[in-house]
């Protein structure tokens, strides 16, 4: 059932769950937030800049619809620390890249270093990390004004 209201979303946004009965929009909603409190795990686990989408407990698109399955019922009850909560994760999926083994353990070792000390003059701008960085980042964007937009629009 979840596969099924997983493509009407892809078709029909949040209109595939006026078409459920009450039973199904419950088993939609306890999906849903089962998604959204995996993948807030992983984020509370992984406190990087960049992480490998391959830590992702779902796919970056199911969890995009899980958490966009969730925002109508804030809205209606006015939870705004939740929606708050919800719009973060969702930009913060941009964190997570596509990322080879050999490429993760550079990141990840420079972000350890860089954590541990200010960056030199020297470091290199064209690092692996600044790579991931840059994809990171441009992405966030794009995830921020999908989900502005979306927000506007219910």
């Amino acid at each position: 059932m979840i596969e099924k209201y997983i493509s009407e979303f892809r078709k029909k946004g949040t209109a595939a769950l006026s078409g459920l009965s009450d039973e199904e929009q419950t088993a939609v909603a306890t999906w849903a937030r089962e998604v959204v409190e995996r993948y807030g795990a992983v984020l509370n686990e992984l406190p990087m800049k960049i992480k490998d989408a391959n830590d992702l407990p779902h796919s970056k698109e199911t969890i995009k619809i899980a958490i966009k399955t969730l925002i109508p019922a804030y809205m209606l009850t006015k939870s705004n620390d939740m929606l708050a909560i919800l719009k973060d994760r969702y930009v913060r999926l941009g964190s997570f890249q596509e990322i080879n083994p050999k490429g993760k353990k550079t990141i990840y070792s420079e972000a350890g270093h860089i954590n541990q000390s200010l960056p030199t003059s020297d470091s290199s701008l064209n690092s692996t990390h600044q790579k991931y960085m840059q994809l990171a980042l441009s992405e966030e964007k794009i995830l921020f004004e999908d989900i502005e937009t979306y927000l506007s629009d219910l």
